[in-house]
């Protein structure tokens, strides 16, 4: 019988290999992606109306003033209008001055304008059923050349109307003019005047009017109102002698006035003095007379917007 041969079995020493039997893919994570995808479609609906620009004017089209007028930052400050002078709701409104112009103006009506021998006069209507009372505002009648450069600054007093009233105001003008506006101010914008002592007099004058304001340590103390009236031959001379000789006896009936007239073939003078510290004026309608101890900057400077020379 024969012998089996033994077999010898020799391992190899060698390192295991991996062995490729397949591929599987793995998706990549696009989360960043989206986010800069959506930045990118906030950016543009964000911006949509400048980009709109852009192109309208690199196309030479003209873009719609709903979006060319947009601010583009809340935060941005908002940029000022140009002042329109057809646009009524203006309140530095300039009004080309002709005489169908009309003007709403604290809830009053302003119409037939007319500039007859430098005297400017308009109606004045309160169309409400109530009392419209503007005696505590200090309003102004500016005028101004066509390029809009200031000529005249002129207190209005409109005082108080009643319901369906209408009153004409008249304004004597120096120069001509092409605009003309209302503008309410405040004694914070009048500018400083200096009497130059302590006890001074502020002398007013225009045509027949002759007044002396006495100050004292820039206190209003006393007033003078000289009236000289020459001019017999006026139309309506008889009318201003009756009307003032009116006035002194109403004056002469009130504490701290006391007032004089004197007449003739050639005209009248009247003078009225007033102690302030005595008088009363809440009853009597005088824009020329102020209060006690008015400040001189207020009185110099509304009676020369009267149209008063003062010195």
């Amino acid at each position: 019988m024969a012998r089996k041969s033994k077999e010898k079995i020799v391992l190899e020493n060698v390192e295991l290999k991996p062995q490729v039997i397949g591929y599987t893919f793995k998706k990549k994570n696009n989360l960043g992606r989206v986010i800069l995808i959506f930045i990118a479609f906030a950016l543009v609906v964000y911006y949509i109306n400048d980009i709109s620009v852009f192109f309208n004017n690199l196309l030479g089209r003209e873009t719609a003033s709903t979006i060319s007028g947009q601010n583009k930052d809340d935060d941005e400050p908002e940029k000022k209008p140009t002042e329109n002078p057809d646009d009524p709701q203006n309140e530095t409104q300039y009004y080309i001055f002709n005489s169908e112009l009309e003007i709403d103006f604290e809830g009053l009506k302003l119409n037939n304008f007319k500039l007859i021998s430098n005297v400017l006069s308009f109606d004045v209507t309160n169309n409400s059923s109530s009392i419209i009372n503007l005696s505590d505002k200090k309003i102004f009648l500016e005028t101004y050349t066509e390029n809009k450069t200031l000529l005249e600054r002129l207190k209005v007093d409109f005082n108080s109307i009643n319901g369906s009233g209408k009153v004409t105001i008249n304004v004597d003008i120096k120069n001509a003019f092409y605009y003309l506006m209302f503008v309410e101010k405040s004694i914070n914008d009048y500018p400083n005047f200096d009497l130059g002592s302590a006890a001074a007099n502020l002398t007013c004058r225009k045509g027949i009017d002759t007044i002396v304001y006495s100050f004292n340590n820039n206190s209003l103390l006393k007033i003078s109102h000289n009236v000289s009236n020459n001019n017999v031959n006026a139309a309506d001379y008889q009318n201003k002698l009756n009307e003032m000789q009116t006035k002194v006896n109403n004056y002469n009936s009130m504490p701290g006035f006391t007032a004089i007239i004197s007449s003739s073939a050639i005209g009248y003078t009247a003078n009225v003095t007033i102690d302030l510290e005595k008088a009363k004026l809440n009853s009597i309608q005088e824009p020329y007379y102020y209060a006690y101890e008015e400040h001189p900057k207020v009185v110099n400077f509304e009676m020369e917007t009267y149209g008063f020379t003062c010195d």
